[in-house]
């Protein structure tokens, strides 16, 4: 009996440490961009290869060639707890962290609160040099010049208090002082609730 009560409290610590940080949320709905076009969730559908992803974006305000922001549509919201949205976020480019050209990437409920407000990103180069990088995933073809992107992991929560009659609307968008180097684009975007 000792002994297979040692063996309950070891399986039970195994299962505690392997079990993800996520545990006790599921899926409720999952973006992949493998087409050329987004589901109509989303506000702006046009998809981009980054490495051997095909993504959503690219997006750049300043630049009339990309769309500014995109918004996310969710609809059918049963849930009456907060929601986790997950995805990779794909930085394109030498987004500045601090002085006058400091860039921003915000989310936002349509018509409410922010949910983030980022002003630090992984984009490191050598000398404010675009042709070398630091620490960067890969390099893409933007335009004329291959560009460094950096994809960052982010997960935020939404208040279940802001879903209204099961839906709610999130934006998303960067602030971006170059017009014609700094872009991005997201990719692996779920959405989770308790």
């Amino acid at each position: 009996m000792k002994k297979l009560l040692i063996l309950f409290v070891l399986c039970a610590c195994a299962l505690f440490y392997v079990t993800p940080a996520s545990a006790g949320y599921r899926i409720i709905k999952s973006y992949s961009f493998d087409k050329k076009k987004a589901s109509k969730d989303w506000s702006a559908r046009k998809t981009f290869i980054v490495g051997k992803n095909r993504t959503l974006g690219l997006f750049n305000d300043r630049n009339k060639r990309y769309p500014s922001q995109t918004v996310l549509t969710l609809t059918g919201l049963t849930s009456t707890s907060d929601l986790r949205l997950k995805f990779d976020m794909i930085f394109v480019g030498s987004w500045d962290n601090e002085g006058k050209l400091a860039d921003k990437f915000v989310i936002s409920i349509v018509d409410g609160p922010e949910l983030l407000n980022m002003t630090n990103f992984p984009c490191q180069l050598i000398d404010n040099d675009d042709s070398r990088p630091v620490n960067n995933n890969g390099l893409v073809r933007v335009g004329p010049k291959d560009r460094a992107y950096w994809i960052k992991p982010i997960s935020i929560s939404i208040p279940a208090g802001k879903i209204e009659n099961g839906s709610i609307s999130i934006n998303f968008k960067g602030f971006l002082t170059g017009r014609k180097t700094e872009f991005w684009a997201m990719d692996n975007v779920q959405v989770l609730t308790k």
